[in-house]
């Protein structure tokens, strides 16, 4: 098994309930994490036409479809780093809360560059989908996306884009698809990234979406990790996706099973055979034991509540591995539904192994 870089994101765990329930937030909120304000920009995602990026050089308005060459797509197992437009030297690019015109609308999001970016060096490119009725800045701060900035904040540009509508994946959903094409444009030519290395995750109705970009878009991603998901599409699928799925073993809103037929789905695509280590079945029976139990009357303050247990599929084709997480912290509602806070960095362990 993989190693697990579980101990940096204990302080991450969402400890305050409503924090991490899938309700809208005011456009005013500010977000504060690691000692930086990040004021939100106004207007919603789905509001009139508005300002567009402060940075210069800005994809411009969306013009449908996938903007980027046909040389761009992502061969399963090409490593060799491919510079994107941005890796032009400029140590200090614009960062925090923007706004970017698709489809002739204003869309927002907030974007995070590592420590130590200097604009020369090509970086993962991470894209962070929030669950229904929330926002960039819920995913941004770790209440819907618990562990995830804490995991990425050192190792990838982060972009975590505010959805059309309420939700990625009902009527607004081939809008988001297209607002996800302007952005992964707009990012390339002005940030310092890998364009080989373009990664995808989200929790609820944000890994829908990835699962969906992971079968339009499997050309232009290297992996996704979708947390509480299940796939919408299945069919007319482009290209093909290394894939982490991490489900709850007791979530309602999205049954185990769906998460199951996702991680079933990979599986079958990316050739591996039914092996795993460890077994499933065991992996099944510790989160289960783990979520069964009664509370631990000795835990302390930031002691994670719940356990984050995985498996790695057996003979996968290179570059194409398949990895299955259960887990049983309570999440969004106390049914296991949503991201769990160890999911951030088991998210960037699979995705910094390929």
């Amino acid at each position: 098994m993989a190693r697990r870089l579980l101990t940096s994101l204990l302080f991450a765990l969402c400890a305050p309930a409503l924090a991490c329930s899938e309700s809208e937030d005011t456009p005013e909120q500010l977000a504060r994490t690691g000692g930086e304000a990040i004021l939100e920009p106004q207007g919603g995602a789905s509001g009139a036409a508005g300002s567009s990026s402060e940075n210069a050089g800005a994809a411009g308005s969306g013009s449908g479809g996938m903007t980027g060459d046909v040389t761009d797509i992502v061969p399963p197992g090409e490593r060799t780093v491919r510079p994107s437009a941005g890796c032009n030297g400029n140590a200090m690019p614009v960062q925090g809360g923007q706004t970017l015109m698709s489809g002739g609308q204003t869309g927002n999001y907030l974007i995070t560059v590592p420590f130590d970016y200097d604009g020369s060096t090509p970086r993962a490119l991470v894209f962070v989908f929030h669950g229904a009725n929330n926002t960039d800045i819920t995913c941004r701060s770790g209440g819907n996306c618990p562990g995830v900035q804490a995991a990425m904040e050192r190792n990838a540009v982060t972009v975590y884009p505010r959805s059309f509508g309420t939700s990625w994946t009902d009527a607004t959903r081939d809008q988001n698809v297209t607002w996800f094409d302007d952005l992964l444009a707009h990012v390339k030519a002005n940030y310092c990234v890998d364009e080989r290395r373009v990664l995808a995750m989200g929790t609820s109705s944000g890994a829908h979406f990835s699962n969906i970009l992971g079968c339009r878009r499997g050309d232009q991603l290297l992996a996704i990790a979708p947390g509480a998901g299940e796939r919408l599409e299945t069919s007319g699928c482009r290209g093909e996706v290394a894939a982490l799925v991490i489900h709850g073993v007791d979530d309602t809103s999205v049954p185990f099973s769906r998460g199951e037929a996702a991680r079933d789905f990979y599986a079958t695509a990316n050739g591996c055979s039914s092996e795993t280590v460890p077994s499933i079945a065991d992996v099944h029976a510790e989160v289960r034991a783990d979520r069964d139990a009664p509370p631990n009357p000795d835990a302390g303050p930031g002691e994670a509540p719940g356990i984050l247990r995985c498996a790695d599929y057996q003979g996968c084709r290179a570059g194409l591995p398949v990895r299955w997480c259960e887990h049983s912290v309570g999440g969004y509602d106390g049914s296991t539904h949503g991201y769990p806070p160890q999911g951030g960095a088991e998210s960037w362990d699979f995705f910094s192994e390929l």
